[in-house]
């Protein structure tokens, strides 16, 4: 099996996440109760994604409490050649609610429109959510068998990540497509 080069990841790297429109959104209770569900997410010019969710859900008491979170971006199954080697980018992510008007709601608002257009339309009916802002940290960009990189908190860097991989394994896995 050929390994993709860091070159070829690199540049799957912007069109990967352009044509995800949500994230999986992960995160725990103070007292260590794990969390996870989805929200449709935009990204700023810094790189930086944002979420709008309600302050009532336990994503919004988790992220309150540790000021973490894990996300990830994953490959639709309909379009992965193989089940177990869905392409995907997760990162360890800093979290902060935005407060009541905060100064910049008008700008990340202004991201969602563009993206979603009238499907956010919504937002200013939703009293209770706010705009977290989710800082992206650690992170992994899988490209399948043998495609795993480790990633650079601004995106630019990638280094192979060939921890645990087996090629005999990857190679067994693939004559099973």
């Amino acid at each position: 099996m050929k390994r993709t080069s860091i070159e070829d990841a690199k540049k799957e790297l912007k069109p990967f996440i352009e044509n995800i429109q949500s994230l999986l959104l992960s995160t725990v209770s103070a007292d260590g109760e794990p969390f996870v569900s989805y929200s449709p997410f935009v990204e700023d010019e810094e790189g930086n994604f944002y979420v709008f969710i309600s302050t009532a859900v336990n994503h919004s008491h988790n992220m309150n409490a540790t000021k973490k979170a894990h996300v990830m971006l994953l490959e639709d199954e309909s379009k992965t050649d193989h089940i177990y080697a869905r392409r995907r980018m997760y990162f360890k992510a800093e979290a902060e609610k935005f407060s009541e008007n905060d100064d910049r709601e008008e700008k990340i608002h202004n991201l969602f429109k563009k993206r979603f257009e009238d499907k956010v339309s919504f937002f200013s009916m939703m009293k209770d959510s706010r705009f977290y802002k989710l800082t992206l940290r650690e992170g992994n960009f899988v490209l399948g068998f043998g495609a795993a990189y480790k990633i650079s908190q601004d995106r630019q860097t990638l280094l192979l990540n060939d921890k645990g991989h087996s090629s005999s394994h990857e190679e067994g896995l693939n004559k099973n497509k």
